[in-house]
Order: C-alpha cells, then sequence, then structure tokens
C-alpha cells in the first residue's frame, strides 16, 4: 500500500509538471513576413531600394528588453517568444532625420502573443519619410548670387547648392528653407510626401508664374509647389496667390486667393470635409478638390451678406470640389490656421 501511494504521487507530480508546461511554458512564436501586395513592390523598378533580406527588423519585449535587432535575412523563420505584447518594426535602411537620395520604408506594428500562440506579422511597407525637391529658377539666382539654400528641420540641416540634383529627405514636420542667412518660407511636410518647389523673384513686383500642381501613384505623394521673392501683386485673379503661398503673407489686405471648396470650420482647429455641413460662417480652401488636411487648407470668413449665401456649404452643398478665386484680407490665424477675412468678392 504505501509502495503504491509512493507510485500514485510520482505519477501526480508527473501530471502537474506537465500541465505546468501546457499553460505555462509551451512556447509561443513570431512569423515575420512581407505582404505580398506591399506598397513597396510597386516602387521596386523606379527607387534603389534594398532587398527586403537587408531590411533591419527590430522585436522589442513587454518590459522594452530586445528580443532581435538585426538584417530580417538574417533572423529566424520563426521567433520564439513567451506571452506578451511586442512591437515589431522594419525599416529598410537607417536614417539620421536628413539626407539626400535615402528614401526610408517600413512599417511596424504591435501583437499580443498567448501562451502557446504562433502569431504571423505581416508587414505592409511604404515609405516613412519625406522629400523635398528644388527647381532654381535664373531670377532668384541673380537675387540671391552666392547662396546655396540651407534647408533646416528639428533633425538636422542640408546645404542646397543651386547645382543640385538630388532629393533632400527629412523626418516628417516642418522644414524651412533659407538663403544667404535670410529665411524664406518653411512648409510642413508628411510621411511619403515628395513636396517639388519652384523658387523665382524679382523685383518689379510683377510675376506671372505660380500655381500648384498634385501627382500621385500608388506609394508616394508628389506635390508641386512655388515660391516667389520679392513683392508680389496679388491685387488681381490673374496673379492669385495659392492656398500655400497665401500663408506666406499675413497681413496683406485686398488680395485674391484661389483654391478648391474642401469644406467648414466648426471650432479652433476643428474642421469639417465631408456633408452635412453645419457652419455658414466660413468655408476652407484646399490645395485640391479631395484635400481633407487643414495644414493644405485656409479659413474663409463669409459674412453676413450675397457672398455668404452663395457660397456657404450648408445651404450650398453643391459647391463642394469647386474651384474658386476668392479677394479680401489675409490672416494669420483663422480658426487655428491661416485665412482670409473681410472678403469684398469672388470669381468661379
Amino acid at each position: 500500500m504505501k509502495n503504491t501511494f509512493i507510485f500514485l504521487l510520482a505519477i501526480g507530480s508527473i501530471l502537474v509538471s506537465s500541465c505546468d508546461n501546457l499553460f505555462n511554458g509551451n512556447p509561443s512564436s513570431l512569423v515575420i513576413r512581407f505582404a505580398d501586395d506591399g506598397l513597396i513592390w510597386a516602387t521596386r523598378s523606379t527607387l534603389d531600394i534594398p532587398s527586403t533580406e537587408d531590411f533591419i527588423l527590430s522585436i522589442t519585449g513587454p518590459d522594452g528588453q530586445t528580443v532581435y535587432s538585426g538584417r530580417f535575412g538574417d533572423s529566424p523563420e520563426e521567433v520564439q517568444v513567451s506571452k506578451g505584447s511586442y512591437s515589431v518594426s522594419i525599416v529598410s535602411e537607417e536614417f539620421s532625420g536628413a539626407e539626400f537620395d535615402l528614401p526610408q520604408f517600413g512599417d511596424s506594428q504591435v501583437v499580443v502573443v498567448g501562451a502557446g500562440e504562433r502569431i504571423v506579422v505581416t508587414l505592409n511597407c511604404v515609405q516613412l519619410n519625406s522629400g523635398l525637391r528644388l527647381r532654381v529658377e535664373d531670377s532668384f539666382k541673380d537675387a540671391f548670387p552666392t547662396g546655396p539654400l540651407v534647408l533646416d528641420s528639428d533633425y538636422g540641416s542640408l546645404d542646397w547648392e543651386y547645382s543640385e540634383t538630388r532629393t533632400a529627405y527629412f523626418n516628417p514636420g516642418a522644414v524651412s528653407v533659407s538663403c544667404e542667412g535670410q529665411l524664406l518660407f518653411s512648409r510642413s511636410l508628411k510621411a511619403r510626401q515628395i513636396l517639388e518647389i519652384g523658387l523665382t523673384a524679382s523685383s518689379d513686383g510683377t510675376d506671372g508664374s505660380g500655381g500648384i500642381k498634385v501627382k500621385l501613384d500608388t506609394t508616394r505623394q508628389y506635390v508641386q509647389d512655388y515660391y516667389h521673392y520679392g513683392d508680389r501683386d496679388a491685387s488681381e485673379p490673374d496673379s492669385a496667390y495659392s492656398v500655400l503661398e497665401l500663408r506666406d503673407h499675413p497681413g496683406e489686405e485686398s488680395v485674391w486667393v484661389k483654391g478648391y471648396v474642401v469644406g467648414c470650420a466648426t471650432g479652433t482647429n476643428k474642421f469639417l470635409f465631408d456633408p452635412p455641413f453645419t457652419k455658414n460662417t466660413n468655408i476652407l480652401l484646399g490645395l485640391r478638390s479631395g484635400t481633407v488636411d487643414a495644414d493644405y487648407c485656409v479659413s474663409v470668413e463669409l459674412k453676413s451678406g450675397d457672398i455668404r449665401d452663395a457660397l456657404n456649404l450648408v445651404d450650398n452643398p453643391e459647391m463642394e470640389g469647386v474651384y474658386i478665386y476668392i479677394k479680401g484680407d489675409s490672416v494669420s490665424s483663422y480658426f487655428g490656421i491661416p485665412g482670409l477675412k473681410n472678403v469684398e468678392e469672388y470669381q468661379l
């Protein structure tokens, strides 16, 4: 009887141990793969992107400990982990924050792994940083003969010589452009965006150039813009400021601005881009008819009267997406973004 008890006790210990392994010690794992239709493949033929085998993979565990950091091609096909939350990120290459011709692609995800679970993490890579290109016209070189242009961001600075043909890449955020110690303008760049700016200058205050063109592909957003140095007479529709140009000219009176009617402001830094619209006291002008980002809009005050009756989106929802010229006084902030007040007239 004593021997039988010891034998049953031993069996019980084995069963407890097995159950312990089953519920607490069973290994979990992560399998990392790229999406077959990842956006990166669409750019492979046109951009110098490393092979995905050379991408840099990082896996961080629940307590911030590094589970894996290194070349994706050298990582295990299945990474053994314990249960918990894991941060998985991958980048095409390291990026300091400001470099020429270095687009960075990648993705990041947070996954929760249970005991004994096998989690497949699918990464769909897109461009993470933003780019800036400058086209310097002869008139600008005449105004600033020595150069270079200085591109400055919170993450670093780059000098742009007039002979430069490369794209300057930055982490998303504000980038300012200056020349010969003078700040010219700044732009807010977003991930996946490549902004191209043509630079011109004049001393007589007249210039017919300007305008916005937008080109999109499946992976990156290209925006073309113009910056004019010197006096600019925007008192006529033919020389109207674009939405972005108006931001560089606060305090000017009786100037024209052109853009698409894309929505309205409902409060400070509160914007509505989809109907039904609820405010008839203002409209938003955007760079293009599909703009839904306030960084690419100006707000336009509509005082009570004929102009409000004709343009407000509450009573005229068909005005959404219409290209329009509006004349008024430029202000640095209206509903939290640059705007136009005291509107005098408009043209469709």
